[in-house]
This record gives structure tokens, sequence and C-alpha cells, in this order.
């Protein structure tokens, strides 16, 4: 199990910290519109936006995500978190392949204040800026207290299988006990989503 699966993990079982350590956001109608005005035209009609929440389903505690995603994703997965096209599961889409959104939170082990710009560069940045995932680096976009990083994979023999696109952003306050994070999985089919979901990340309310 990877670093990143078990903070996952480690999250569900109630090891982060609580509520509180992220303002509400107003995810209003013309942040919504928006990302649906930066879906290409080749895929108008084919995915929408709309204000959606999201619980991640921790067992001490459930938080709730409100953000822009695709209408009609669905959240039955194993991952806590996690929307899915209509037509996904775990092996993916027939629309469109290795494609997943996902909002959480993560400590990376003892929930109190660290220094989250290192932390979420160990745990969702460092495997891309560092060569251990082929292909190539399109944003990384470091901000005050929040990082966006959009990364494009080198396309294997069996590209339909692959996720094509990874859309990352973390944020945080610097004295809280743990940071948020907003990812997207995007297959051959969803590539040129990418702006769109970049957009839905930006705004994510935790209530």
């Amino acid at each position: 199990m990877t670093k990143h699966w078990l903070a996952i993990a480690l999250c569900a079982l109630g090891a982060c910290g609580k509520k509180g350590d992220a303002p509400k956001v107003d995810i209003d109608a013309a942040h919504v519109s928006a990302v649906n005005a930066a879906i290409p035209a080749d895929l108008k009609g084919k995915i929408e936006f709309e204000v959606t929440s999201v619980e991640d389903g921790m067992r001490k505690h459930k938080t709730t995500y409100k953000l822009a995603a695709p209408k009609g994703w669905k959240t039955d997965g194993p991952i806590p978190g996690t929307l899915r096209p209509a037509d996904g599961d775990m092996m993916g889409s027939k629309t469109w392949g290795q494609t997943q959104l996902r909002v959480g939170e993560n400590c990376d082990g003892a929930c109190e204040k660290k220094d989250w710009a290192a932390v979420s560069d160990k745990v969702n940045f460092s495997q891309f800026t560092k060569g251990q995932v082929e292909g190539k680096v399109v944003k990384d976009d470091k901000g005050t207290n929040r990082r966006t990083l959009v990364f494009e994979r080198k396309p294997s023999d069996f590209p339909e299988h692959d996720v094509a696109v990874h859309v990352i952003t973390a944020w945080w306050d610097p004295d809280a006990s743990k940071y948020f994070t907003c990812t997207a999985e995007l297959g051959v089919p969803a590539k040129g989503l990418a702006q769109a979901f970049e957009l839905a990340c930006s705004k994510v309310s935790v209530e």
C-alpha cells in the first residue's frame, strides 16, 4: 500500500483532525458557469457540472464537501469522497475511461500543526515532479497556502486503460491540524476536460 492510500485509509478510520480547519466557500452560479464554459466544444452536451455535495464517509465524523462536479456521477465506490461517472466502477467507465474525482483531507500521521506545503508535496505532488511517474508537468502553481498541479502521463501501449491527466489541488490553513485535497484522474476520453476539472477543484467548500 502506498503512503497516499495508507493516508486515505487512516482518515477513513477517523484518524484525521476535526472539522473547522477550512472555511466554507460560496459555490455560486457564476463559478459553475465558468467551469462549464471550460468544457471544450467537442465535449459540450456530454458532461455538465453542477453544485454537488460529497461526504467523506468517516466513522467518527463525516465531512461534507461542496463543489462543482459532473451531473449524475455517483459515490458508491470503496474510497470515501470519490465521484465516478454513472457507468463507471473500479475498472473504469465505458464513456470516460479511467476517470474519477475525489475530495478529502489528510494528516499524514498525527493530526497536528505541520508544514503542509512540505507534507502535501511528499504525499501528493513529488511523484509527478521528481520523475517517479513518466510524463510532463503541464502546470505547477504554488500559491499562498495552496498548490495546483496538472500532469499529463506518458501513454502506454494500452492508453484506453490509463489515466491520461492528473489534476491535483491541495489547500490548507498553516495553523490547522490537516490539509485538504481535490484530485481528478482523467482517462483518455476525458483528457480535454483538464481545465474544467482544474477550475472545479479551485473552489471547494468544507461544510
